[in-house]
């Protein structure tokens, strides 16, 4: 029996590392000295509201590679990252074969906040949990065709915090809902940011 028999029922597991992405609502923020002069921004006292998790994205990278699994005869394939293109599973612009090594491409710019001229109701904080696991799921039941086109990946880039850009997906299957998978939570970076475009790049 082929690990893709269609009589027999099948799971599609995306693995690798990736980040969940979201927002902090601060409920107060101090940025004044006694003397009224706005303190460096390692010094303002922030207190944190409810987060709000607004996207999980994974590694559009090496450690990205999936497994397609027979639960009746308990056989296993797996794709690897580099082949992904070749296989029809990605048909997107990037080659990941050029991704092995390296995803990051593009030097960040430095965010920076006109401290004088934001008020404080505009300020909240970014989160960012690097994560490593099983980014989803898809169930084949007995009947249905797995088939590799319709694969869609969604790639762009995110500063995590670094020196480059990182490319990032978010993959999905036509007609299929995503099942989450169990993943291991990593470090979280939190940083300050402004919701209207009072900040300079440089």
């Amino acid at each position: 029996m082929s690990v893709n028999n269609i009589n027999s029922i099948r799971k599609l597991l995306i693995l690798g590392n990736g980040w969940f992405v979201g927002k902090i609502p601060l409920e107060y923020i101090g940025r004044h000295s006694c003397s009224g002069a706005i303190l460096d921004e390692e010094d303002f006292e922030l207190e944190e509201g409810i987060e709000e998790l607004q996207n999980e994205f994974l590694s559009f990278s090496n450690s990205m590679y999936m497994i397609l699994k027979n639960l009746d005869s308990k056989q296993e394939e797996r794709f690897e990252f580099r082949h992904l293109k070749k296989l029809g599973i990605y048909r997107g612009n990037l080659n990941p074969e050029d991704l092995i090594l390296t995803n990051s491409f593009e030097r960040t710019k430095k965010y920076n906040i006109n401290h004088w001229e934001t008020d404080d109701e505009e300020y909240f904080l970014e989160f960012q949990d690097s994560w490593k696991g099983v980014y989803s799921e898809f169930t084949f039941q007995k009947g249905e065709i797995f088939d590799f086109e319709k694969f869609e990946f969604n790639v762009e880039k995110l500063d995590t915090g670094f020196h480059f850009y990182e490319w990032v997906c978010q993959v999905s299957y036509l007609g299929k809902s995503r099942e989450e998978g169990k993943v291991n939570k990593g470090k979280r970076r939190k940083r300050l940011r402004i919701e209207k475009s009072s900040f300079e790049t440089i």
